[in-house]
């Protein structure tokens, strides 16, 4: 047996025997290596273990249909429910059935409407992309730590057979605000407030033991479970073209504009790139928005617009040494008056 069998091997009973994951086995074995070495039975405890019988596993038989999201299972005796997801709905259009699956469709979904195109990538750029993973990571964090985020089973349901796109984002639009609270454009709070707690949130899915009652659910931990592992990697430096150790990361302010323009498409205000002047007549860019429970943006992160210089004379462009947030009543207008 080769060594990365054996390697393997050993990974799989240490998270059987620890309860653990098996990405979280492997990781550990990497660091500690006499962490797979189990103590040797005695011949009292191989005695006791021959003694037992194994038990098979419990197979449930599934009910063939979706069931109505009022089902108490009446309909179908000794089946397990099959629970509606968004999926099983037929005759509605892809876009919608995706803006209501959770995490990865909803995420997909944004990235896919609000990523502005370039070139060669007809929907969206190649790192905007990427980092669809990211927002979907944070709506499976939201929805585990904060249930009450995610829309009940039967109002869902009905948003998204309406084939109404609006429709499903209004079912959405609380667990979008958390998420565009959360996440942010500015340095300081990425990395001293929103990684730590994503670091934290994936340290407790390597370790979770809850029972899992349905196949939907252990579908459901697996796909959370691929977002953690994309996470940890995104962390873990590698050799790049140049021979450095470098990790590769993920491009964390994307997600945050598609939250934005998603609610200032709803309610009002100033998206992203929008070029306002303030009460005090300075001519600004916005480029993130704060969101409270409700309404248009409470408040706007900007940065003020200088007189260009070499190739950009007679232009206005950005200082991106700047950074203000104003609250919105010191928001006067759009811009016009510029290129």
């Amino acid at each position: 047996m080769t060594t990365d069998k054996q390697f393997k091997r050993a990974a799989r009973e240490l998270a059987e025997r620890e309860g653990i994951s098996y990405t979280a086995a492997r990781r550990r074995l990497a660091t500690d290596p006499e962490a797979g070495v189990s103590a040797p039975l005695t011949a009292a405890s191989a005695a006791a273990e021959d003694d037992q019988e194994s038990t098979p596993p419990l197979i449930y038989p599934t009910a063939g249909a979706p069931c109505p999201v009022d089902c108490d299972g009446t309909a179908h005796p000794n089946a397990v429910c099959w629970l509606w997801r968004p999926q099983d709905s037929k005759h509605v259009r892809h876009e919608v059935r995706r803006a209501a699956q959770l995490p990865n469709g909803r995420a997909g979904e944004l990235c896919h409407r609000f990523e502005p195109p370039a070139s060669g990538y007809a929907n969206g750029s190649f790192f905007g992309r990427e980092a669809t993973w990211l927002l979907a990571l944070v709506y499976a964090m939201l929805t585990d730590q904060y249930p009450e985020l995610r829309p009940g089973r039967a109002e869902l349901w009905a948003a998204v057979e309406t084939d109404d796109q609006a429709a499903v984002d209004a079912v959405m639009e609380p667990l979008d605000r958390a998420a565009a609270r959360l996440l942010t454009k500015v340095p300081e709070q990425w990395w001293g407030e929103v990684k730590p707690r994503l670091d934290a949130y994936a340290d407790f899915i390597e370790t979770d033991d809850r029972e899992l009652r349905t196949w939907q659910d252990i579908d459901d931990r697996h796909h959370v479970g691929c977002l953690v592992d994309q996470w940890r990697r995104a962390w873990t430096p590698v050799r790049n073209y140049n021979g450095y150790m470098d990790a590769p990361g993920v491009l964390w302010l994307a997600p945050k504009g598609w939250l934005d323009d998603l609610l200032v498409e709803q309610h009002g205000g100033h998206g992203d790139g929008a070029r306002v002047r303030l009460t005090d007549g300075r001519p600004a860019i916005v480029y993130a928005a704060e969101w409270s429970e409700a309404g248009a943006p409470v408040a706007y992160r900007i940065r003020e617009l200088e007189p260009g210089r070499h190739g950009n004379i007679g232009k206005l462009v950005p200082s991106l040494t700047s950074d203000e947030l104003v609250p919105r009543d010191l928001v006067a207008g759009e811009l016009n008056d510029v290129a």
